[in-house]
């Protein structure tokens, strides 16, 4: 028996920030991201946990994700998923061989035209995207802006490139078409596997974060029969208080129902470990992958998820409406979430 918990970063494990009303202070020091300080604890013990793999998958770069979890005993995913490493190794690419990146000048022009216009905005340049984010600015202002911003990129320098369009809550970003958490989740699982050697499947699976939109794909690799395309998603059950698992798994014993009524909904069928072709093919970007292998050695008829119902966690931090099964209100709550998991797996 195997668990596997998946975790996004920005506005999941980050310390909260008030950004209403600030004047004022060094703007970039403030817009750093930062690992909630209560977390250091139920992390490590979390990561030091023989039965369970723990991967952080962010939009941010690999600087970002090297600086705040360097330390830990987990494999980092960084810029959607397209860069993996585990802490002790290595990064490597699972980016599409082919991927079309000739747009990112024309797009880095018009970012920096409206950085300049938009006060305490910035931008990010990264090695598969590039992030406007106007969430330190006057909001109203902000929001007129990226409306601009938006018409300037469809009517030019976008118009006929193959990119999606991601618009946050207060943020638009610009990234090759294909990339997306879901889109490299089987890629990074398939990764693990190999490096652990590990023999028998994958049979619990936590995936928790602050996910846009366009990412929520991760919701449903692990559960396929949900719509593929539905951004809008569905509302789901708010967990007023997640401190428990009404489960039993292999790191810790079956803890009590909360409040909440923390319960999985319906049974899921086992999925299949997906073959080198299918990895290749399943993409949505339609290009193989680049291994730092020449190829992987897969175990004929084992599976990489074995997972019912009620041994798959998804949950959505902060948004109102998703394909996650549960919802938690902010990374506070999240930090007491994995508190009280911490202390069921040192019981165990």
């Amino acid at each position: 028996m195997y668990a596997s918990i998946l975790q996004g970063f920005n506005a999941t494990l980050t310390e909260l920030v008030d950004t209403p009303g600030r004047r004022g202070g060094d703007q970039i020091k403030e817009m750093e991201l930062k690992l909630h300080p209560d977390l250091k604890e139920p992390l490590t013990t979390l990561c030091n946990d023989p039965n369970t793999t723990t991967v952080v998958l962010s939009g941010s770069d690999r600087s970002v994700l090297d600086d705040n979890f360097g330390e830990y005993n987990m494999w980092l995913a960084a810029e959607n998923g397209m860069f993996l490493r585990l802490t002790k190794g290595d990064w490597m690419t699972t980016m599409p061989e082919h991927l079309n990146m000739e747009w990112v000048d024309s797009v880095k022009h018009v970012f920096e035209y409206f950085t300049e216009r938009t006060p305490r905005s910035h931008f990010e340049l990264r090695e598969t995207s590039l992030v406007w984010n106007y969430k330190y600015a006057d909001v109203e202002f902000g929001r007129l802006q990226a409306r601009d911003l938006l018409q300037h990129l469809w009517t030019g320098p976008i118009s006929n490139a193959a990119v999606d369009v991601v618009q946050g809550s207060r943020s638009v970003e610009v990234r090759a078409v294909g990339v997306t958490k879901g889109a490299a989740i089987d890629r990074i699982l398939g990764e693990i596997v190999h490096s652990k050697s590990i023999m028998t499947p994958i049979d619990y699976v936590m995936c928790i974060g602050h996910f846009l939109g366009k990412d929520e794909d991760i919701y449903t690799f692990f559960e396929p029969e949900l719509p593929a395309h539905d951004s809008a998603g569905t509302t789901r059950t708010k967990v007023a208080d997640a401190v428990n698992l009404p489960v039993e798994r292999p790191f810790a014993p079956k803890l009590p129902a909360s409040k909440s009524g923390l319960k999985a909904s319906h049974s899921r069928t086992k999925r299949a470990l997906p073959t080198p072709d299918m990895r290749t093919t399943n993409n949505s970007s339609g290009s193989g992958w680049r291994s730092s292998r020449e190829s992987i050695e897969w175990n004929e008829g084992s599976s990489v998820l074995d997972l019912k119902g009620e041994n798959y966690f998804s949950c959505a931090v902060g948004r109102k409406r998703s394909n996650a099964r549960y919802l938690l209100g902010s990374s506070d709550e999240v930090v007491t979430f994995l508190k009280k998991l911490a202390e069921a797996s040192s019981l165990s």
